[in-house]
C-alpha cells in the first residue's frame, strides 16, 4: 500500500529528504493547543500532505495559493521561475515589486480541484482540517485571519510574494515556532528575506534541508 510520503513525493517539486523534514517537523508541533500550521504556495499539495500527515490530522493546516500559477515577477527578481531566466535589461525593465500585474506567469498551475483531489486520494474525509485560501498573496493577506501559527512554510519563489508573506505572517509564528523559506536559493526571495528581516532589526541564522532554509524563531 502506498503510503502518505510515497503519494506526495509523486507530485512533488522537491526531494523525499524535503518531504520528510515536513513530516517530522508537524510531528513535532502537532499538541499544540490554539494553533495552525500554514503553507503560502502549495501547488500540487505535496507539501500539505506531508504536513498533515506528520500532524495526523490534529491541526489546522491553512494552504494559501493563487491555483492559478506563479504570478509575473518584478525587477527584484532574475527569472520567471519554471520558465527562463531573464537578461539584466529584462530584469531592470520591469515594474517594482508590488506593481506588477497580478497575472499568471503560466508556470506551475494547479487547479483548487487538482489539489483538492491530491488531498482525497490519500485523506479522504480527514482533509477537513485543511482549508484552502484562494487567490494572490497580495490581495488575500491583508484581511486574512488564522490561529497563532506553528509552522509557517513560504514557497512563493517571487520577492514580492515572499515579502508580502513575511509582511503579513511572520508576526504570527509562535516563540519557538518555524519558519521554512523553500526558495531561499532564488535571488528575488534571498533578497526578500533579507529586506524583510532587516526592516524588523532581525537576522536570522539559516539551517539547510537541501536547499530548503529554515529557522526556529
Amino acid at each position: 500500500m502506498i503510503t502518505a510520503l510515497d503519494y506526495a513525493a509523486q507530485i512533488c517539486y522537491s526531494s523525499r529528504k524535503v518531504l520528510q523534514f515536513s513530516f517530522d517537523i508537524a510531528a513535532k508541533y502537532k499538541d499544540l493547543p490554539n494553533t495552525c500550521m500554514l503553507e503560502a504556495g502549495v501547488a500540487a499539495g505535496a507539501q500539505i500532505i506531508a504536513l498533515m500527515e506528520g500532524s495526523e490530522c490534529k491541526v489546522p493546516i491553512y494552504a494559501l495559493d493563487s491555483f492559478s500559477g506563479i504570478p509575473l515577477p518584478s525587477n527584484r527578481d532574475n527569472q520567471m521561475p519554471g520558465i527562463s531566466f531573464l537578461t539584466k535589461a529584462e530584469q531592470m525593465a520591469l515594474p517594482d515589486p508590488g506593481k506588477q500585474a497580478l497575472v499568471s506567469s503560466g508556470a506551475t498551475i494547479v487547479s483548487e480541484y487538482d489539489f483538492w483531489q491530491h488531498i482525497d486520494t490519500v485523506f479522504g474525509p480527514r482533509k477537513h482540517n485543511v482549508k484552502t485560501v484562494k487567490g494572490w498573496f497580495e490581495e488575500t493577506l491583508p484581511t486574512f485571519e488564522c490561529p497563532p501559527i506553528s509552522v509557517l512554510r513560504l514557497d512563493g519563489d517571487l520577492y514580492n510574494s515572499t515579502y508580502v508573506c513575511l509582511k503579513y505572517l511572520y508576526s504570527r509564528v509562535i516563540k519557538g515556532g518555524i519558519l521554512i523559506l523553500d526558495d531561499i536559493q532564488l535571488p528575488g526571495c534571498r533578497s526578500a528575506c533579507d529586506d524583510y528581516f532587516n526592516s524588523i532589526g532581525f537576522t536570522p541564522t539559516y539551517q539547510y534541508v537541501d536547499n530548503v532554509a529554515y529557522f526556529i524563531k
